[in-house]
């Protein structure tokens, strides 16, 4: 079996002020951003989305007390692949003590499909996710989900790609609590591109609930 780390970087620190807790005692967030990030780094830029503000967006969740797990995936990542290296991680976590329902997976459109994909396969009622911007059709014809866990849903009223999250609820029996947030920005899928209070604020609440 080929082993994850020989083609992904493990995922890394990237900081929080709740460091100085004890480990066990921490909130513990990932954070999986949109395919541009893969495609031209932390800070790409869509003609059409304008600048992705990954930086910004690890910076809300750390100054909400956070600890954050994140990292720019490699180009082309796989996502079946990389929700197994998530999965693995928050298991680790948990085996060293961390409560489920301290441990949050956020993803954003692509990086929504890898958070879909770890509920699934992790099975945990308590650990929580926040799904942002990729429910669909395709979603569910493609990758089959079928959630776990406590599920947040944040979508763009706009938004030519993501959409209500009901389709796939309907599915998942095994989703032990789910809220569903609709907005009306008028960004569009632009909404993952930014720290937008509109979603940060929902997802950290959920995150530290």
């Amino acid at each position: 079996m080929l082993k994850l780390s020989a083609f992904l970087p493990a995922i890394a620190f990237a900081g929080s002020a709740a460091a100085e807790a004890p480990p066990s005692a921490q909130r513990y967030l990932f954070y999986l951003h949109g395919a541009i990030v893969e495609n031209q780094g932390p800070q790409g830029v869509s003609p059409k989305y304008g600048r992705y503000d990954y930086p910004g967006v690890i910076g809300a969740f750390r100054n909400a007390g956070l600890t954050v797990r994140s990292e720019v995936r490699p180009r082309g990542t796989e996502v079946n692949a990389y929700a197994d290296k998530v999965v693995a991680e928050v298991r680790s976590l948990i085996a060293s003590g961390v409560d489920p329902s301290h441990v949050t997976v956020v993803g954003a459109s692509k990086g929504a499909v890898i958070a879909a994909l770890v509920s699934t396969r992790l099975s945990n009622a308590k650990v929580r996710y926040v799904l942002l911007a990729n429910c669909n059709p395709w979603l569910i014809r493609t990758h089959n989900p079928r959630l776990s866990g406590e599920v947040l849903s944040i979508y763009e009223s706009s938004d030519e790609i993501g959409g209500s999250c009901a389709g796939v609820l309907k599915r998942s029996p095994a989703v032990t609590r789910f809220k569903e947030v609709r907005l009306q920005t008028g960004l569009g899928h632009g909404i993952v591109y930014r720290p937008l209070k509109q979603w940060t604020a929902p997802a950290i609440a959920w995150a530290k609930r």
